[in-house]
């Protein structure tokens, strides 16, 4: 039986939760404030090279995950990024 959706290989999981990860870090370095979602760097002018080698799909996946974890904060529909 095939599952509802394509899971995220949990390996590649935690690799896209570290780079996610460093990826706040350096983006918050830089402006001096969380980025609001992890996943809209991507193809940012501001998105860390960390992330370079990662799909969308899968920092989407990493900041759910990190969510989850309570690591990090769900955007609320009035965050400004």
């Amino acid at each position: 039986m095939k599952p509802e959706y394509d899971q995220l290989d949990p390996l590649r999981l935690c690799e896209a939760v570290d780079a996610t990860m460093d990826a706040l870090a350096e983006v918050t370095r830089r402006t001096g404030r969380l980025p609001r979602w992890p996943a809209d760097l991507m193809g940012s002018a501001m998105q860390p090279e960390v992330l370079r080698g990662f799909t969308r799909a899968e920092i989407e996946e990493a900041s759910a995950f990190l969510v989850r974890l309570g690591a990090i904060d769900a955007p609320g529909p009035d965050s400004v990024n």
